[in-house]
């Protein structure tokens, strides 16, 4: 029995250095960053934390990323777009990094679906795309009650920075049970897009909402959004003009009713520079 005991231990012990190896690998140098789903959002806080020379900065969904791509825009225009998922308080950390980093920014644009603006961080992405880059010591400073109080809603969230858990790409099934009594503003925008309305503020940058092409389909349900709920955000001005800049597509344009298919994107880069990233 002792022999079956040790036996047992030795196995187990095995068995976990195996399971150990892929993962410590990944994890050496940050290989995994490169590699996992939302490799993008990776790359974006690296940029984010990097001095550079631009002035002007832009923050955004996948939409976003895809206009301006943040591997592409470096220069004239750095862009720290990525995806919707990391929620407006990853976006607000991205932003914050950038000027802690010593940048000077005369304009910041926000390229955002306004669906995106909904998230609170509730949705089955949040473990892998927001928890995973941002659960860390460095980051909790800028939790909210608001986020920290979604965070603890989802299951294993104490384990996201766990190597087996963070180099690959599982994440547990999670169905929120939130309530919903808004259109636009998820309580964790609104608390962010105030917190990015202040560092307007105390950094003298403008701040500037662009909306995306959006899909005729999803016109009516942009239109019954409940506009004045901007007002809690402290960009009610912006958002009016956001509003009042949307511009429809037919259906045909888009991979997914969201995301442009890859001919349109580089036709619209070009009309979005010419009209909105001056």
């Amino acid at each position: 029995m002792k022999k079956f005991i040790l036996n047992s231990v030795y196995f187990l012990l095995i068995l976990s250095l195996v399971a150990h190896i892929r993962p410590l690998y990944r994890l050496y140098n940050d290989r995994y960053k490169e590699v996992v789903l939302g490799n993008e959002i990776y790359y974006s806080i690296f940029k984010s934390k990097q001095k550079k020379k631009s002035k002007k900065v832009l923050i955004g969904d996948s939409v976003g990323n895809q206009l301006f791509n943040n591997k592409k825009n470096n220069d004239t225009i750095n862009s720290l777009a990525c995806n919707q998922s990391i929620g407006l308080v990853g976006h607000f950390i991205l932003l914050n990094n950038y000027l802690n980093a010593g940048n000077e920014v005369d304009t910041v644009y926000m390229l955002f679906s306004p669906f995106s603006f909904r998230n609170n961080l509730n949705q089955v992405f949040t473990y892998h795309y927001f928890l995973k880059p941002f659960y860390n010591k460095e980051n909790k400073p800028y939790f909210t009650e608001t986020v920290a109080k979604q965070i603890d809603k989802i299951p294993y969230h104490n384990l996201c920075q766990y190597p087996i858990i963070l180099t690959s790409d599982w994440a547990p099934d999670f169905t929120s049970e939130d309530s919903v009594d808004y259109t636009v503003f998820s309580p964790i925008s609104v608390e962010y897009l105030q917190k990015i309305k202040e560092l307007s503020i105390s950094h003298h940058f403008k701040l500037i909402l662009v909306p995306p092409p959006a899909s005729f389909t999803n016109k009516p349900l942009i239109e019954k959004m409940n506009k004045e709920e901007a007002v809690k955000t402290g960009l009610k001005e912006e958002f009016d003009t956001y509003f009042n800049d949307f511009f429809y597509l037919p259906d045909n344009k888009f991979t997914d009713g969201t995301h442009l298919i890859k001919p349109e994107v580089e036709k619209y880069t070009r009309y979005y520079r010419t009209r909105f990233i001056k």
